[in-house]
């Protein structure tokens, strides 16, 4: 037997004998049990982390090393990419020389914070050892996409295992995708955008259903990923009509607008050229964000698969001048929401009575749409907030009193909302369990609005009528509801109007301020109580709750720990000062400046509450 033969017959051994035992290996990762999974994705997730931290040591030593002008450009690079030129220091990032010169650890500090910059060759191998670490993960199968999925809800960003997760699911490939189908009813908003955008990457026929359901979702990633999943997906699997009638809806969502006009470039039909006509004529941000140009592309790209002639353009055909008042104005009532939503944002900028009439008169047209009421009230709470020391106010009392009743009526000039109140007082229930989720919306933007309007006042000492019936609007209306927004708008409105100087209105009286002690003060009691709760029973000023207060001082939340002083000294309670002097001198949290903010704000308490015992 020659020896080319011998080799042959001893490979062929070899396999024989050990490939099976491989395969048996590879089968046995996808078969363990799930707690054993479990450690070996915390194992390689541990290794991510260990790499993280060398990269991190890697890059803080290369930033070091960098001169003045070339670390200016990395940090010009990262907060202003697209107008970063190839060659040297240009006039775009003089300021970030300045910056580096000034304090070059700070600039390092913040480029450390944000991402870990390294040389080409170092990045390069950095993200090769991420893949394997990706490898890794997508061979343990199906049986892993549990533990992986801990990695992409809220928390995520503490752990900064995001994008490792994403990518080893990713080349999972289709057997994550029924695992992970079952994640979408997470109450986690991040999970839910996370695991949609796995699938719209995946592309599998399987999560159809999921992503249609989705794009009802409140979080709007999730109803991105929704439609970018459905676009990739295509009309063969959604179906034709049905997918180009969801990406015209989706035009009116600001989440969705740029995914939903490539998709109809790419397989809209003559349906969708008038709304893709209002984008192109009304469109008002200005450029990358701009939606003009695409609109139109995707119009001719319709009109091209009809036969029909098209009107070529380029991106110059498109000045990027800001849009003048009157075309903010013409843009705030076209039919698009999130045209409109955009337009009337741009129109803070006009702080004047004409600008603060024209919104009230959309509030009256707006009356059924929450998103759009929202940014009238945000733009008019901006125009009327005087300005100077004194502060001067810009808009008369007779226009704010005329926002403020156009935010009061809100309850009963849209008619699906005063037909649910109506419905409540026939039969003697409580209100809040007849109104919808949207309809707590258009409350919510009502009282956000109402309540701007009474700052404004209040800090130009302007009159407002109709105070009492924003009060009873407030507790009749909104405080006992179910819906979480809500109840803090109202927190938020029972504070300021405790602060309400007498030249504007009436504040609480005191048995107004019982009965809202009676109502609230059995919420403190929850295990985490709502801050703006803690706010407003502190403008109220019962001392009451100084016990309760005194006890939230020792709360895990430092955000708890912080209202909790501050309304203590709202509420002047000696029996508070020396646990608030101890929390003054050992809280442990920081903010990232550096302040020590739970601390500041038991010093604060304590002198109000010194302040206090001496006048009296």
């Amino acid at each position: 037997m020659n020896l080319k033969r011998k080799i042959v017959i001893l490979v062929a051994v070899c396999i024989a004998i050990f490939a099976p035992s491989a395969s048996k290996s590879a089968e046995s990762s996808r078969t363990e049990k799930p707690d054993s999974i479990s450690k070996q994705v915390e194992e390689i997730f541990a290794r991510s982390d260990k790499l993280a931290a060398e990269r991190k040591q890697r890059s803080r030593e290369y930033l070091s090393s960098l001169p003045d002008e070339k670390l200016a450009e990395v940090y010009a690079k990262a907060n202003t990419p697209q107008q970063i030129q190839p060659s040297g220091i240009s006039s775009l990032y003089k300021n970030t020389l300045e910056a580096v010169e000034t304090d070059r650890p700070k600039i390092i500090e913040e480029l450390l914070k944000r991402d870990s910059p390294l040389d080409e060759e170092e990045d390069k191998r950095f993200r090769s050892d991420n893949l394997k670490l990706a490898d890794e993960l997508a061979a343990l199968g199906p049986t892993a996409v549990p533990a992986l999925s801990l990695q992409m809800m809220g928390d995520y960003r503490r752990t900064g295992h995001r994008a490792l997760t994403i990518e080893a699911l990713v080349k999972m490939g289709p057997e994550a995708v029924e695992p992970l189908i079952p994640l979408m009813d997470s109450q986690d908003a991040a999970l839910r955008g996370n695991v949609a955008y796995v699938l719209s990457r995946l592309s599998d026929a399987r999560s159809t259903n999921v992503l249609l359901s989705a794009l009802d979702d409140e979080d709007g990633n999730v109803r991105h990923y929704a439609i970018d999943g459905l676009i990739a997906l295509g009309p063969k699997i959604v179906g034709r009509e049905k997918l180009i009638t969801l990406l015209i809806n989706h035009l009116q969502d600001g989440n969705c607008l740029h995914a939903s006009i490539q998709g109809l470039e790419r397989y809209g039909d003559e349906s969708a050229i008038e709304p893709l006509r209002v984008i192109e004529r009304f469109y008002v941000l200005r450029g990358k964000a701009d939606l003009r140009y695409p609109a139109r592309q995707a119009i001719n790209a319709i009109l091209r698969r009809a036969g029909k002639p098209v009107n070529e353009v380029s991106w110059e055909d498109y000045p990027e001048k800001l849009p003048t008042y009157g075309e903010l104005r013409e843009a705030a009532q076209c039919p698009n929401p999130v045209i409109r939503c955009s337009a009337i944002i741009q129109l803070e900028d006009y702080k004047d009575e004409e600008a603060a009439r024209f919104l009230i008169g959309r509030i009256k047209e707006e009356d059924n749409n929450y998103m759009v009421l929202d940014d009238i009230a945000r733009t008019l709470i901006m125009i009327m907030r005087p300005s100077g020391k004194p502060p001067t106010a810009s808009i008369s009392g007779p226009v704010m009193q005329e926002a403020f009743n156009a935010f009061l009526s809100i309850p009963e000039t849209n008619q699906e909302l005063s037909a649910s109140i109506l419905r409540a007082r026939k039969v003697s229930a409580r209100v809040n369990d007849f109104i919808s989720p949207a309809e707590c919306k258009l409350l919510v933007a009502a009282i956000t609005g109402a309540r701007g309007v009474l700052i404004a006042a209040g800090e130009t000492k302007v009159r407002l009528d109709r105070i009492e019936r924003f009060k009873d609007m407030v507790r009749g209306l909104c405080l006992s509801s179910r819906d979480q927004n809500l109840r803090t708008e109202c927190y938020l409105t029972i504070s300021w109007v405790a602060r309400v100087p007498p030249e504007t209105g009436e504040t609480w009286s005191a048995e107004q301020r019982e009965e809202l002690m009676k109502q609230l003060m059995p919420l403190l009691d929850s295990p985490n109580p709502d801050i703006r709760l803690i706010e407003c029973l502190g403008c109220i000023g019962d001392k009451r709750i100084g016990g309760r207060l005194i006890e939230l001082l020792q709360h895990q939340d430092s955000h708890v720990r912080r209202f909790a002083a501050d309304a203590l000294g709202q509420i002047g309670d000696p029996q508070a000062l020396p646990a608030l002097k101890h929390l003054a001198e050992t809280d442990p949290y920081q903010y990232e400046n550096g302040v020590y903010g739970v601390r500041e704000a038991a010093s604060e308490a304590v002198k109000k509450i010194q302040k206090t015992g001496l006048q009296k």
